[in-house]
């Protein structure tokens, strides 16, 4: 017994001396395992934004998360990861991956998934994804595929998302999703794709979200999406499709959801909402819509939520199922639809347009599913169509009404249009009324409230209408006046100046050329002048002179100080060599001086 005592601690001396040796053993292989620039947690590697060129080396076999996420890696070889078993999930995305060999994925069978997404991939061979049958989740978006490969994903029946987003594809091969019998999201927007076989999307029994957003359809036609018994929601906006049309021979009771906004839709054939009695939300925002048939509104039994705004509405009788149809809608709506049409409501709301112009109010709706009356306004009388019979029941009749087509209108009889003229005046009248009562009000608020401001307005424009007028008044003083001249030119013999001073009545008009009188038959004589700037009554004293005489007045001469008048004096008509010249100087004082030379 003691020696067996003794043996059981010599070995524990032994473990005691060798447990520091393995502990230090373990962490330096801890160490070895997370690379340079990286940083492990447990199992999981993190090896990003350090511009990686290639895998790193001395990642630990055992890991089962590597993120190389942001680096510079071009190229994906063979058997790249194939020391990685135990990989659970690898991201790739935003490097500059252009090339990803056949073999890249082979010995990381366990992987479930898988982030290439933001690289410059152009091209994946057929048997890129064989290697991992257990994907979950495969993101391809925002790289560069033209094509995809007839078998790109054959064996991934485990796969629930795939992403191939904003990418270059122009088709979808047939059965390419035959084996993803699990996926429940498919993204497919912002390619380039014109448009779908009728296989295109065969085997894809559990999708339940399909983008097909931003590519360039022209048509759609349901009949592409076959047997899609779990699709909710499909997203067909921002394309070019003009046509809607069903060709299904299915009730397609799963669709939810369908936004077909943004596209060129003009017309909606009758039926094609017929497969889809459980939609709940529709968009047809931002197309070209003028109307919507009856037949298509009584399809719409399910909405929850539409959207109509933005489409070239056409407000005349064609818009009257849509319009009782959204009156009686207790969903979600969009309520800012606006008449392209007729011209002379363009702009206005649907809704008031058809209320102010009465535009439906002869027109009789009826829902042919429900069999039962839309109300309708009381204000005139009810035009019923003929009954027809459906041809499902020919022993049960069913009243329907024929829905115009888009372009035609029915116009409206003159009464009406009287009767909305004679409304738009007393609208106007009324408007105008307000609004100068209004400026009254203003006006009258603002004297009682501040009468020193509106005291000094009021001072204010009357020294400006005087200031104005001041200005015409020099602008007519200063005006240049056109001037005569005669040539004559006197001897010396001639000269002498003859001053007269006196006062009289004298008016005067300034022209080119005027005859100006002066008699001097009495002691004293008359200057008969005219001007709008002077009232000076002068007179011409006595002088030597009996018989009656002339006197030519040209256009003044201003000077700062004075006026000058130039003429000349004919002492007889028959002589010119009695010519005499006169100067009629009129100064600051008022006084008029004649000089007259001999």
């Amino acid at each position: 017994m003691g020696f067996h005592l003794i043996t059981q601690l010599r070995g524990m001396r032994v473990v005691l001396v060798l447990l520091p040796t393995l502990l230090l053993v373990m962490l330096t292989g801890a160490q070895r395992a997370c690379p340079k620039n990286c940083r492990c947690d447990g199992k999981i590697v993190y090896c990003e934004s350090h511009a990686f060129a290639d895998i790193p080396e001395n990642i630990s076999g055992g890991s089962q998360g590597l993120s190389l996420r942001f680096n510079s890696i071009q190229k994906l070889k063979s058997n790249q990861f194939a020391g990685l078993n135990q990989l659970i999930w690898l991201y790739l995305d935003h490097n500059y991956i252009s090339s990803v060999d056949e073999d890249a994925f082979q010995g990381i069978r366990r992987l479930k998934e898988l982030i290439l997404s933001s690289n410059k991939i152009t091209y994946l061979h057929n048997k890129t994804f064989h290697p991992v049958p257990n994907l979950r989740n495969l993101d391809l978006s925002y790289n560069k595929l033209q094509t995809l490969q007839s078998e790109q994903f054959k064996g991934l029946r485990k796969l629930i998302i795939l992403h191939l987003r904003s990418n270059s594809l122009k088709t979808v091969p047939i059965r390419v999703f035959q084996d993803c019998r699990n996926l429940d999201f498919l993204d497919l927007g912002y390619n380039r794709l014109r448009s779908l076989s009728r296989n295109a999307f065969a085997g894809l029994l559990k999708l339940k979200e399909l983008h097909l957003e931003h590519n360039q359809f022209s048509k759609i036609n349901f009949a592409h999406f076959p047997r899609l018994f779990n699709l909710r929601s499909i997203y067909l906006q921002w394309n070019r499709i003009r046509s809607i049309s069903q060709g299904l021979t299915w009730t397609w009771s799963s669709l939810h959801n369908l936004d077909l906004s943004g596209n060129d839709i003009q017309g909606i054939e009758p039926g094609t909402f017929k497969c889809l009695p459980n939609l709940q939300k529709l968009n047809l925002d931002s197309n070209k819509l003028t109307n919507i048939s009856q037949e298509t509104v009584n399809a719409w039994i399910s909405l929850i939520s539409i959207t109509l705004s933005g489409n070239m509405w056409e407000c005349s009788r064609s818009i009257c199922p849509l319009f009782y149809w959204l009156k009686n809608f207790k969903g979600n709506k969009e309520s800012t639809m606006i008449c392209a049409g007729p011209k002379h409501i363009q702009g206005e709301k649907v809704s008031d347009a058809v209320e102010t112009y009465n535009i439906c109010s002869e027109v009789q709706v009826v829902n042919t599913e429900k069999s039962h009356l839309v109300p309708q306004t009381p204000q005139k009388p009810l035009i019923i169509p003929k009954p027809t019979f459906s041809k499902s029941d020919p022993t049960q009749p069913t009243l329907e009404t024929p829905s115009p087509s888009p372009g035609f209108q029915i116009p409206g009889t003159e009464q009406e249009y009287e009767h909305v003229s004679f409304h738009k005046i007393i609208a106007g009248s009324v408007a105008l009324f307000l609004s100068v009562a209004m400026i009254l009000l203003v006006i009258y608020v603002s004297w009682k409230r501040y009468p020193a401001s509106m005291k000094q307005l009021q001072q204010h424009s009357l020294m400006k209408r005087r200031r104005k007028k001041t200005r015409e008044s020099e602008r007519q003083m200063n005006s240049p006046l056109q001037e005569y001249y005669v040539d004559y030119k006197p001897t010396n013999s001639e000269t002498m100046d003859i001053s007269v001073n006196g006062s009289g009545p004298c008016t005067y008009t300034i022209s080119g050329s005027r005859e100006c009188e002066t008699d001097i038959s009495r002691g004293r004589s008359r200057l008969h002048a005219g001007s709008p700037m002077w009232d000076l009554i002068p007179g011409l004293l006595d002088h030597s002179l009996s018989q009656r005489q002339t006197l030519y007045c040209w256009a003044p001469q201003e000077s700062h100080d004075s006026l000058v008048f130039q003429g000349y004096v004919l002492s007889n008509e028959n002589s010119k060599d009695l010519l005499k010249l006169v100067i009629v100087t009129i100064g600051k004082k008022r006084t008029l001086q004649v000089c007259l030379a001999n």
